[in-house]
């Protein structure tokens, strides 16, 4: 199993903006180092529910802990504050952090574009059931050895990931990736509100 923080800045909506978090890069990626992040990618949204939402310069960071000790410890720590003195200066807000255990998350941090699908359940109490659903919709994917997810550990209403990792936007956009993807997307309606990303993202060298 993997802790993944899936965390959505609240950034300025302009090219300054994300020429700056682009720039900082490098104290962003040693501050999650030295913080104890196993693995770390970042990126930005391209569409939300099929719309371009590229204009919007939101981004995107996607974060792999120890054991979901190592998120709340980095929030206290010296990396975090780090972290945040790049940041601040940048956002209109708090960023959404928002951890999840999800099976082993490899693929996420290989991919260069990636299918987020984050899916709020219409019972709270049926998570379990919406997990066996995309556990039984697997095999509809192409490659399901590239599909991740998992539920909420840090959000008072739960919530499920689904990651697809993709090696490139064409590869997203193969027939039979969007055929399989939108099977496993109307078998989970029924169970969750969706919102699904596209996201252009890259792995950060924390072990360089």
């Amino acid at each position: 199993m993997s802790i993944i923080e899936v965390v959505f800045p609240q950034l300025k909506n302009d090219p300054e903006t994300v020429k700056a978090v682009e720039d900082e890069l490098p104290v962003v990626t040693k501050a999650f180092k030295d913080g104890g992040a196993l693995k770390a990618a970042q990126g930005w949204l391209s569409t939300e529910n099929g719309q371009d939402i590229s204009s919007q310069h939101r981004e995107i960071a996607i974060l792999e802990w120890p054991a979901e000790s190592n998120f709340h410890d980095f929030l206290q720590s010296e990396a975090f504050k780090s972290f945040q003195a790049v940041v601040k200066p940048l956002a209109t807000g708090p960023p959404q952090m928002n951890l999840f255990q999800t099976n082993p998350a490899a693929p996420v941090f290989g991919a260069k574009t990636l299918g987020v699908m984050m899916l709020t359940p219409k019972d709270p109490d049926n998570v379990a059931a919406l997990l066996d659903k995309i556990r039984a919709g697997l095999p509809k994917a192409e490659d399901f050895t590239k599909i991740v997810y998992g539920s909420s550990l840090n959000l008072p209403q739960k919530k499920v990931v689904v990651f697809r990792a993709f090696a490139s936007k064409e590869e997203i956009q193969d027939p039979k990736n969007v055929a399989s993807m939108r099977a496993i997307r109307s078998d989970l309606l029924g169970l969750a509100e969706i919102t699904q990303f596209i996201a252009d993202v890259k792995e950060l060298p924390l072990h360089s």
